[in-house]
């Protein structure tokens, strides 16, 4: 494996905290993300054909297991694609944590054609929209997250990670994040069917 970079601990720490699934559409910005998952096989990647698809797989696989999802998608775009499906994720108590690309913070003052304030975007459909501004924070923002979206009441959470951030050599690494047993109840017997599907074909 080559030097760990971001990239890798974004999906060490997911896979610390149990999501071994990650549902999305990638981008350009994208592309190293999915490099770094070769290294990764037990992180199973549901390609999908467009941003809201890949959300609303997400929302359902939330829902089915009671327990936080990732979900990734592009950059402007992207998250423009979602947000009706944020919208209903947040409806619906679905602890998604939602990462996004972006070209990198050293573009930003050039306000090229993807440009957008993500964060703004996301606000009104989330728990809580944030931008790791420092790869020193990259993973204590991602830990917050997971907390903040599986706490009740669930709800998504949205995280913009610029392509410069990520490519930063990995500083830190945490331990994983368990909900109390308050989070984890049993699912309801309406609910089980849906469960098994979920785990069988997610």
């Amino acid at each position: 494996m080559t030097q760990k970079t971001g990239r890798h601990a974004i999906i060490e720490q997911c896979l610390a905290d149990g999501m071994d699934y990650m549902f999305g559409n990638p981008g350009t910005v994208e592309q190293g993300f999915l490099d770094a998952l070769r290294d990764y096989p037990q992180m199973k990647y549901i390609l999908t054909l467009q941003e809201s698809v890949a959300l609303m797989m997400g929302d359902s696989y939330a829902r089915a297991t009671r327990k936080p999802t990732l979900v990734q998608i592009h950059s402007t775009p992207g998250l423009g694609n979602t947000i009706g499906a944020i919208y209903q994720a947040m409806r619906g108590h679905a602890p998604l944590v939602i990462i996004g690309g972006d070209a990198g913070l050293k573009y930003m003052p050039m306000q090229a054609q993807m440009y957008g304030d993500l964060v703004a975007f996301a606000e009104p459909v989330t728990k809580w929209s944030t931008m790791v501004l420092d790869s020193n924070s990259l993973l204590r923002t991602l830990r917050r997250a997971i907390k903040i979206a599986a706490t009740p009441p669930m709800g998504p959470v949205y995280i913009c990670l610029p392509a410069d951030i990520l490519d930063m050599p990995k500083k830190s690494s945490l331990p994983a994040f368990h909900p109390p047993k308050l989070f984890q109840t049993k699912p309801s017997l309406k609910m089980q069917p849906l469960l098994w599907q979920a785990r069988r074909n997610p």
